[in-house]
């Protein structure tokens, strides 16, 4: 299962070292780290990490308020600035940040910071049931989200209005949305649906058994319908 990843975008590299080495001791993973605004926006763009701790001052075209404010996906953002003025904090504000400290902060107050933001992410709203994004998609266990990675997946099986998604890692876990709902949301050049109860990550397929219709992933087998069976095996020669 994939850490939570974070991006720094910190200008001052006593605090950069700072972020980076705490992230590293809660177990994240850091995704990158820039003092740059325009070199941010460009990587987390792309990468779109699940929280990001940003100076309000940085290098670049952008001021981090207004990075913050640019990015095209719904950011999780913790606010970082050695200013304390109105003006500021208010800018900040509009741009509904998960936190925000003040330098000069300590490893504790930073540490806390840190992992009642993450803790609470699920929380809000938007973060009341599992999500699919582009890349990874995120499973409320309990209180917490667990990440998986989109490529991890070799194939899901659906169980009523649930579906169970099975992992390369081993372990398995219950996904509150149907079987129709996740189809939509995958890459279909990598996955596809291949029986009522079956999706599978077509990389996974070790072997098929075209007279009984079955494929192989590791060492599960899972039937073919009869009317997927050709397109499944168009899609796994267009892999090639």
């Amino acid at each position: 299962m994939a850490k939570l990843g974070i991006y720094i975008v910190e200008d001052e590299s006593l605090y950069a070292n700072q972020l980076e080495m705490m992230v590293d001791e809660l177990g994240y993973e850091l995704m990158g780290i820039t003092d740059n605004s325009d070199a941010a926006k460009k990587e987390l763009e792309e990468m779109q990490p699940d929280l990001i701790l940003m100076d309000v001052k940085v290098n670049g075209s952008m001021s981090g308020i207004d990075l913050a404010a640019s990015l095209s996906f719904n950011a999780n953002v913790i606010f970082i600035t050695s200013f304390e003025d109105e003006a500021t904090f208010n800018r900040a504000k509009e741009t509904k940040p998960h936190a925000y400290i003040t330098k000069p902060f300590d490893s504790k107050n930073l540490q806390r910071t840190i992992e009642l933001v993450v803790g609470n992410l699920d929380q809000g709203s938007e973060w009341q049931e599992d999500k699919i994004f582009e890349k990874s998609l995120f499973i409320k266990n309990r209180q917490h989200l667990e990440k998986i990675d989109i490529e991890d997946i070799i194939y899901l099986e659906v169980e009523d209005r649930y579906s169970t998604v099975y992992t390369s890692f081993g372990k398995k876990y219950v996904l509150r949305m149907s079987l129709g709902d996740v189809q939509q949301k995958l890459p279909e050049q990598y996955f596809m649906r291949i029986h009522r109860k079956y999706t599978v990550n077509l990389k996974a397929i070790k072997s098929i058994n075209v007279q009984d219709n079955m494929i192989s992933i590791g060492e599960t087998e899972i039937p073919i319908s009869r009317t997927h069976k050709e397109e499944l095996l168009q899609k796994l020669e267009w892999l090639q």
